[in-house]
């Protein structure tokens, strides 16, 4: 059983459905991060993190940053629009649902009170190849917004995360309904008139929209006419869990700061320090092994969600890259929820000189077989003392073995 698999599906039918709700939740961001992605890779996250935060900023010929309108940038809005309809995927417009509410040039929709007007949510479409419409999904933007107005929209944003913290739990049980309740009216009318139920409905988003994710699956039973009950949620570096019935899969590295960082909806002191208690909705051991996580010198902050440097390990663009891998390693049907899985997301100036292995760090005692996942370039992987499983990629990879039982996968790879 994959370690991202969904209720009773298969492991291919569950490894598309992942694929398909991180697709979905890639493009909500519309390549916000698209410049940090670029300056990342290429100047990492020490000597060379002044540039890493200048590209984030203001891009380069090769990505956009934060800042809009700047004639040197590429179009990295349509490129993100680009990625998802290659994944099968299609903008559903307002028009089409007779929907009545804001929405932006992107069609991207809004909060529908001013309460959570900065909120916002996509509904896409999945169609055969003959053009039938033969799935929906929503994906939950998380804390930020636009170009445009990212800051404005990431303060309000900001305070509906810390009234989810520190408020009361049905703040954060019912956001999906006081956000975009009418939105989901109309997207499960708009499915039932094109002969969809609620289980072809995809239901997904990152961090705040994680936290959404979460919502419309508590409150799936008793509103819209129950059409949610059935629908498939996967949530990405969530805050909260909605757990008891197994609606949802929370899907997070445990390195994260924000992923888990409430139990249930509930604040506690863990929330400020190492929050790694496992959940039974959730996978709890993936450790995104980036620039920070190797890095002496950041392992001597505290481990806390006001540590800000530790975000990295937060930011969409490491999800989308680290668990495409993991979902298509050849070692997937392998992996259950609770397996170690250590995925590399090294920067191009530290790969060729850090060993990915499972250091273990800001979490409970790892236990039992380790997963350790390169990337397509030249990976030095590190095994334990125990059965690993290494999987190099493509690149040009070096092995090593501590004296350990190892499965390696290398590719073009060489062992020493």
């Amino acid at each position: 059983m994959g370690i991202f698999n969904y209720k009773g599906l298969s492991d291919a039918q569950s490894q598309e459905l992942f694929s398909d709700a991180l697709a979905m939740t890639m493009y909500s961001y519309h390549n916000l991060d698209d410049g940090l992605a670029y300056g990342y890779q290429h100047y990492g996250f020490g000597l060379g993190l002044p540039l890493t935060l200048l590209t984030a900023l203001v891009g380069n010929s090769q990505s956009q940053g934060i800042v809009p309108g700047l004639p040197w940038n590429p179009n990295s809005e349509q490129q993100a629009l680009d990625t998802l309809n290659t994944a099968g995927w299609q903008v559903i417009s307002a028009e089409q649902l007779g929907y009545q509410g804001k929405t932006d040039k992107l069609g991207t929709y809004y909060g529908e009170s001013w309460k959570y007007k900065t909120s916002q949510a996509e509904v896409l479409g999945k169609y055969d190849s003959e053009g039938k419409l033969i799935g929906l999904g929503v994906a939950f933007r998380g804390t930020t917004g636009p170009r445009e107005t990212l800051i404005t929209d990431t303060i309000g944003d900001a305070i509906h995360d810390l009234v989810a913290g520190l408020g009361p739990a049905s703040f954060s049980n019912n956001f999906a309904l006081n956000a975009f309740g009418r939105l989901l009216g109309d997207v499960a009318k708009f499915a039932a008139a094109n002969g969809l139920s609620g289980e072809d409905v995809t239901i997904t988003g990152h961090s705040l929209g994680g936290l959404a994710t979460n919502s419309l699956a508590f409150l799936s039973e008793d509103y819209w006419d129950g059409f949610y009950a059935n629908s498939k949620y996967l949530a990405f570096a969530s805050p909260t869990q909605h757990e008891g019935d197994g609606k949802v899969l929370n899907i997070g590295y445990e390195n994260d700061p924000v992923f888990r960082v409430l139990d249930g909806t509930h604040f506690n002191w863990s929330t400020l320090g190492v929050h790694d208690k496992p959940h039974e909705s959730a996978t709890n051991n993936i450790v995104n092994f980036n620039d920070y996580y190797a890095s002496k010198f950041w392992g001597l902050l505290p481990t806390s969600i006001l540590n800000l440097p530790s975000w990295i390990s937060h930011v969409p663009f490491t999800y989308g890259e680290g668990l495409s891998r993991i979902v298509n390693s050849e070692f997937y049907s392998f992996m259950d929820r609770d397996s170690t899985v250590v995925v590399s997301t090294l920067s191009d100036v530290m790969r060729g000189k850090t060993w990915v292995e499972d250091l273990n760090l800001y979490a409970q005692k790892h236990t039992g077989t380790t997963f350790i996942i390169g990337t397509d370039k030249d990976d030095l992987i590190g095994g334990g003392r125990g059965n690993d499983y290494l999987e190099g990629g493509a690149g040009n990879d070096i092995f090593r073995d501590d004296g350990g039982f190892n499965y390696i996968s290398g590719a073009k790879g060489m062992t020493p």
